[in-house]
């Protein structure tokens, strides 16, 4: 069974949308930067603080490279899109789905940019980031849906009916519901 893999900016709304939907599907929901933080041990601000955001890239990198994700829905890390590698990797599981924003939603949404633990270079302002992620986001996607504008039951909806407009019926089938996992 497919997944549904969740790429974007910080603060698009991967993780609380990723929960929604999982629950609708009746999927495993896994958060990426949890499984960051335990692969590596720490928070992915002090990763960020004592090896620097190159460090936090190839932690990520190498704890998802380390997982399966057949059937959940996966909320991925805003910086993933770095590793061509790693794109290869999520799609083996299912279509990437980017939950798009403009600019000016995301500095609305993000108040804790300087603690919220972005793999950027050091001084690097939130619209050079999104500049220069908003490409890798569209050249990455499967499928792009705005997620803007929109109540969590709507996105949720939104990304539904995209992954069935694109063909990826499979990422829509229900998980069992008597043990909680994939078929």
């Amino acid at each position: 069974m497919q997944g549904i893999i969740l790429i974007g900016m910080p603060a698009s709304g991967k993780s609380t949308i990723g929960r929604v939907l999982a629950g609708q599907l009746n999927r495993p929901f896994v958060d990426g930067d949890d499984v960051i933080v335990e692969s590596e041990g720490m928070g992915l601000q002090t990763l960020l603080d004592q090896h620097g955001y190159l460090a936090l890239r190839e932690a990520e990198e190498r704890a998802l490279m380390a997982k399966e994700f057949h059937g959940v829905v996966l909320a991925t890390g805003g910086s993933v899109v770095y590793s061509d590698r790693l794109v290869r990797h999520l799609r083996r599981f299912g279509p990437l789905v980017y939950l798009a924003l403009s600019l000016h939603e995301v500095r609305g949404r993000l108040n804790n940019f300087a603690t919220r633990g972005i793999a950027c270079a050091p001084g690097a302002s939130l619209e050079e980031i999104y500049a220069e992620r908003e490409a890798l986001y569209v050249r990455h996607a499967d499928l792009v849906v705005a997620a803007g504008g929109q109540s969590e039951a709507e996105l949720a909806e939104s990304i539904k009916q995209a992954l069935r407009d694109g063909g990826y019926h499979d990422a829509l089938l229900p998980g069992n519901p008597l043990t909680g996992s994939p078929h």
